[in-house]
This record gives C-alpha cells, sequence and structure tokens, in this order.
C-alpha cells in the first residue's frame, strides 16, 4: 500500500534535549503525571542528572507537575508546557489544532487562527499549522503568509520524514499528471482525427453495405473500443495507432510517450514502493526507525527494538535507534551499547558520538565524554550540539576558558539552539544536554542505496483501473500499438488518405472526384460540376470552402472554449497543449478526489495546506492562456493562409554588382 500514514512524524528541529519529562497523550494527561521520560515532539531525553527513571518520575509528583484537568484550556497547557521545559507536546497540539478547524468551518475565525497558532506553539516541528494559517491570511496578511511558508521550509529542511513525504508526493502529482494530460491529449487527437478514422471503417464497410449504413457503422465501430471495458488509453492507442501514417511529427511524438508511459506504469509504482518502503517498520532499511523521532517511550516499542537490533545487528540505523529509545528509557548500559555499534558500523558519523557522549556523562565518566565531543565536532565542526555538550561538560569540571569557548562557537553555529537549551535550563544555572537525530541527508543515502526496496505500490487513485493492472497491461499495451501502427501503415499503402483540394474533407482513391489535377470530395466535385466555366467553377468552390471552414472554425472555437488546449491542439501545438492539459489535471485533482498518498501527519491533524483562492486563480490563468494561446495561434494561421493566396506583384529591383556581373 503506497500511503503511510504516520502519526506525530513532523520533526520540531535537528537537535533535542534531556532532562525532559515524557510525552502523554491526551486521555492520559487529564488523569495522570508524566512518566520517567520517554520524550515527544523532538524526542527528548533523560536528564544526565537523573540516575534511572524511577528518580526521574519521582521528580514528577507534586502537584506543580501535574497536567492542567481542562482540555479546552489552550493557555494552561501552553504554560504547562513552559512550566515542564518540554520542546513539544504532539498529541496536544493535534488536539487542539483539530478544534481550531472546526472552528473556521463554524465562522468563528479569530478563535481558530488562536487554537491553530496554540498547536503550533505546542509543537514547534508540526507542519500543518503554519500551512493552514499561511492559506488562510493569502488575502488578510499577505507577509503573514510568507513568514509561515518560511517556517515551515525550515521544519521540511530538518526532517526526513517531511522531506520524503514531500518528495514522494512531488513524485506521485507528477506521474499523476503527466499519465492522465498524455491520455486526455490522445483522446482530443482521437477526435481531430475522427474523420480519417471514420473513412477507414466506412470505406471497407461499404463494400458490403449501402452508402448510407456505412456511414452509420463507421461511428459505431468508431465507438466500440471504448464500450469493450478496456478503459480509455488502450482504445486511444489503438486508434491513434491505425492513422499513424496521417500522424503529424509532433502527433507522432505525443503517441509514442503515451504508448511509453502506459508500459511504464509498474515501473512507476515500483518508484512509490521504494518510497513508502522508509516507513514501514516490518521492513529493511529502515524498520520504522524514522518514527522514533517523534514518538513517545514504552517499554513495548524498547522491547521491540532490542530484538529487531538482535536480528539485523549490521543495521546501523536500528542500533541507533535502540540507543535512542534505550536513552529515553533511562537504560543506559542498553544505550551506550547500541550506540557503540552504530558508531563502528558509522565511524564518521558526528551525531551518533555526540549522542554517545551524553550517555557517558550521564553515567558520570566526562573525561570520555570529551574525547567524543572532540571527536565530533572534527569530523563537522559545524556541529553546535556537541560544541554546546562540550561546553556544559567542561563547566562541570570547572574548566571555565574551554566552556566559554566551546559555549562561544556553538551560539555562533547555531544561536536558537543555545537560546533554546537556556530556556531549559534550571534554576541553578544548569543546562540539560542536547541530543541529535538522525541528519536528513544520512537517512537519505539509506533510502537511495537500494537495499531493502520495497514492493511495488499503487496509490489510491489508480487502484481499481485497467491501467494499473501491472505488467500484463503494458504487453498488451505494446502490442496493440505495435499491430495498430503495422495495420494503419498497411491500409494507407492499400487505400491512401488524403485531405480535399478544396474543404480539407477526407478522401481516398476510391470516393475522390478528379478534376484536372485536382482530387475533390464528391460535394465539391458537384460543385465544380455545376459550372460551364473554370472561372465559375472557382468561384463555387470558394464558395463552398468558406463555408466547410466557417463551420470547422465554429466547431474548434467552441471546443476551445470548454476544453483547455485543445485549440492548440488543432493547430498542431501537441507539446502546449499536453503541458496545459497536465496543469488542469493538476490542479483539479482535489476536487477530483485525487489526494496526496504520502502523509506522515496524525489524522486530526489533516487540514488545508494550500489556499482554494491559489487553486482557482491558477486555474484561471491556465484557461486565460491557453484561449489567448488558441487565439494567437488561429491569426497567425489565418494570416499564413492569406498570404498564400494574395497575388504576388514583382517588384523591379536595383542590380548589384553580383548580378550585374552574372548577366
Amino acid at each position: 500500500m503506497c500511503t503511510a500514514s504516520i502519526v506525530r512524524a513532523d520533526s520540531t528541529s535537528d537537535h533535542t534535549v534531556d532532562a525532559m519529562a515524557p510525552s502523554t497523550t491526551v486521555a492520559e494527561a487529564a488523569v495522570t503525571t508524566p512518566a520517567a521520560n520517554p520524550g515527544d515532539g523532538a524526542a527528548a531525553t533523560p536528564s544526565a542528572d537523573a540516575a534511572t527513571p524511577a528518580s526521574a518520575a519521582a521528580s514528577t509528583t507534586s502537584e506543580s507537575a501535574a497536567p492542567p484537568s481542562d482540555l479546552h484550556d489552550l493557555d494552561a497547557w501552553l504554560a504547562y508546557k513552559r512550566a515542564q521545559h518540554r520542546p513539544a507536546m504532539p498529541d496536544e497540539a493535534r488536539l487542539f489544532f483539530r478544534r481550531g478547524l472546526i472552528a473556521e468551518r463554524a465562522g468563528q475565525y479569530q478563535e481558530a487562527v488562536r487554537l491553530i497558532r496554540g498547536a503550533a506553539d505546542l509543537d514547534p516541528g508540526f507542519v500543518t499549522p503554519h500551512l493552514t494559517l499561511a492559506s488562510w491570511s493569502v488575502l488578510r496578511d499577505p507577509g503573514q503568509t510568507l513568514m509561515h511558508y518560511g517556517v515551515a521550509l525550515d521544519i521540511v529542511r530538518r526532517s526526513f520524514l517531511l522531506q520524503i513525504e514531500l518528495v514522494a508526493n512531488l513524485a506521485f502529482f507528477a506521474m499523476h499528471a503527466l499519465f492522465v494530460g498524455l491520455v486526455a491529449t490522445g483522446l482530443a487527437l482521437v477526435v481531430l482525427r475522427q474523420a480519417e478514422l471514420r473513412h477507414l471503417w466506412q470505406e471497407r464497410v461499404a463494400r458490403l453495405l449501402s452508402p448510407g449504413s456505412a456511414r452509420l457503422w463507421a461511428w459505431v465501430l468508431l465507438a466500440l473500443p471504448f464500450a469493450c471495458g478496456v478503459g480509455l488509453a488502450l482504445p486511444a492507442v489503438l486508434l491513434l495507432g491505425l492513422v499513424w501514417p496521417v500522424l503529424r511529427s509532433r502527433e507522432r511524438t505525443l503517441y509514442a510517450l503515451l504508448v511509453m508511459t502506459l508500459i511504464a506504469i509498474p515501473l512507476a509504482s515500483g518508484v512509490l514502493g521504494r518510497l513508502a518502503a522508509p516507513l514501514r517498520v516490518d521492513q529493511a532499511p529502515l524498520y520504522g526507525v524514522a518514527e522514533l523521532q517523534d514518538e513517545a517511550w514504552t517499554p513495548e516499542r524498547g522491547a521491540e527494538l532490542a530484538n529487531l537490533a538482535t536480528t539485523a545487528p549490521d543495521n546501523p540505523a536500528v542500533q541507533f535507534g535502540l540507543g535512542w529509545t534505550a536513552r529515553q528509557g533511562g537504560d543506559l548500559a542498553t544505550a551506550e551499547t547500541a550506540y557503540r555499534r552504530a558508531s563502528s558500523l558509522w565511524p564518521k558519523n558526528d551525531r551518533v558520538l555526540n549522542n554517545l557522549a551524553n550517555v557517558l556523562v550521564a553515567e558520570g565518566r566526562l573525561d570520555e565524554a570529551i574525547g567524543l565531543y572532540r571527536r565530533a565536532v572534527a569530523i563537522q565542526p559545524e556541529n553546535a550540539s556537541a560544541w554546546f555538550n562540550l561546553s556544559q561538560v567542561y563547566t562541570r569540571q570547572f574548566e571555565y576558558h574551554d566552556a566559554t569557548e566551546a559555549a562561544a562557537k556553538a551560539s555562533a553555529i547555531d544561536f536558537d539552539l543555545v537560546k533554546g537549551q537556556q530556556a531549559l535550563g534550571t534554576d541553578d544555572g544548569t543546562m540539560p544536554l542536547a541530543d541529535e537525530w538522525l541528519a536528513p541527508r544520512t537517512l537519505w543515502t539509506i533510502v537511495l542505496d537500494g537495499r531493502g526496496a520495497g514492493v511495488a505500490a499503487t496509490p489510491a487513485a489508480w487502484r481499481g483501473h485497467v491501467e494499473s493492472a501491472g505488467w500484463r497491461f503494458s504487453l498488451l499495451v505494446a502490442i496493440v500499438a505495435l499491430a495498430s501502427v503495422t495495420m494503419g501503415l498497411r491500409w494507407q499503402k492499400v487505400a491512401p488518405l488524403r485531405p480535399c483540394h478544396n474543404c480539407g474533407r477526407i478522401i481516398c482513391r476510391r470516393c475522390a472526384q478528379r478534376r484536372r489535377e485536382l482530387a475533390l470530395c464528391p460535394a465539391c466535385g458537384g460543385e465544380a460540376g455545376r459550372a460551364e466555366s473554370a472561372e465559375f467553377s472557382r468561384v463555387l468552390l470558394g464558395r463552398r470552402r468558406l463555408a466547410v471552414e466557417r463551420s470547422q472554425r465554429l466547431t474548434r472555437t467552441t471546443l476551445a472554449a470548454l476544453i483547455p488546449g485543445f485549440g492548440l491542439l488543432a493547430f498542431h501545438r501537441g507539446f502546449r497543449a499536453l503541458a496545459i492539459t497536465s496543469g488542469m489535471v493538476l490542479l483539479s485533482a482535489p476536487w477530483l478526489g485525487v489526494h496526496a498518498p504520502f502523509t506522515f501527519q496524525s489524522p486530526t491533524g489533516s487540514g488545508s495546506v494550500l489556499s482554494p483562492i491559489l487553486i482557482l486563480a491558477s486555474w484561471a490563468a491556465l484557461y486565460a492562456f491557453s484561449i489567448l494561446s488558441y487565439f494567437g495561434v488561429a491569426a497567425g494561421e489565418a494570416r499564413r493562409a492569406a498570404a498564400l493566396v494574395s497575388p504576388v506583384r514583382s517588384r523591379p529591383t536595383q542590380a548589384t554588382t553580383t548580378t550585374a556581373r552574372a548577366a
């Protein structure tokens, strides 16, 4: 399954802090106090000063540590978060975000904004509130829109889960727009070439039936492939292949793209399956480790990771995940062992060394920790967390000069990190150490390595369609395309199709009427036969040509107004028409029930991330571009046609040296 719904997969920051109490669910928060230390949001780790989970739990039993009993009091929950020095409260943030959406639907805009902003404050890594506020303030306050989009961009930059969600959804919508756009363009080509297709059948059926019945059966045979229950793409491949000899070069290119896209659909499912694989808890290469950054610690999850680390001892991501959860649960021995194993598999990973050093500090082994911090900053001099932690250890050893120097480097690299750690400090000035989650680049390297790639996954929007049946359909498309093109070439050789010299109607050798060197359709031939002189014949043919062109122009303009891109395709601007059609498919996707298959937000965290006003404005702009382009191309073609029929007058020119010498 392509959709990977992951609860609380938003990242808060690259760095996380210790000395944080664990996150509780909203239901638990109403009746209990926080447990020892499984961190939330930014996946906070135990305090370096807390020797065991029991001692940490004991410190939270006071009345001041109790969470608010009112689940509707946003201010109380924000105050509780600040008092407990928690970096994030994901469950509570999603609750207030949901209430904000309900308030907005009820017309309480100010209350909705307050609740959505509160959700963003409760979980700074929850990206959906910022996108929602940005979509709401497009017209009210464009400056706020830019600010919220900037915050969202910074969150995405730090979060692997959001990055893979963005890449996967962009890949899906690009494939979807291209596929549907090519099919729609192919169907438009069938409409434009329906005269050639009908003539192919009409000439062959006319050998057995009367001309009137042959014309009727030509329409039936044209519509028959679409009534066979094989979708829309395969009939388009069949019919366009039959008229391959009369297609123009750009139309042939579009046909080839359509065939190749249909054949490659299983490959697209494979790409989406690989993008979904990193989030599966039961599959390599990550075994769901990417979720741990924002998961609350539980004994069951810790035991599951311990078993997984035993079965996959050479998977550095799993070893890192075990160390992370063990650190949250206060099992320092397991955390040290797991981090050392991860460090042996990733010897150049500065974040693993930083976290291992934090564990050693919690165990009181400060000298060993200093050596690991030094190794971390030697590998990555821009690691602000390692410099900050080093300054804290130096402070505990009363080496204030080195501590000041390390703290200055940390502030210069990431001032927000130092400021955030200071806000989480205690009254005596002790600040917690900063743990670091795996860098997005590290996780991307694992995903793109190719090992443990996921199986093909079909998005929900594609299921139930014959085009997504797998390689069998791809083979059928290849056979139909090859057979139809071969048949079209053979029929064109036997009875070549050509346009009437006067009105452009499709004719062949059997139905063409000759007037000297001109091949005319029966209607134009009848008009020419009524004339007693060549001059009068030209007048009658010109009158009929104007009538046919007027009718065709009216039909073409009507379809161009109803179907964006059709007018350009009628003038053989195939690629521009494909771009317009694909853009319309993309903009119309939300109204057609096509949604992003990858979402790593909780179900209650769904909301509008794009303003409907922006979508409608983009749709209108694309439609206007289609219409204006059509009229521009039509005017150019009219001028070209007028230039061809206008008389050419020769003008005397001054002889040049070259022409005089040649004479």
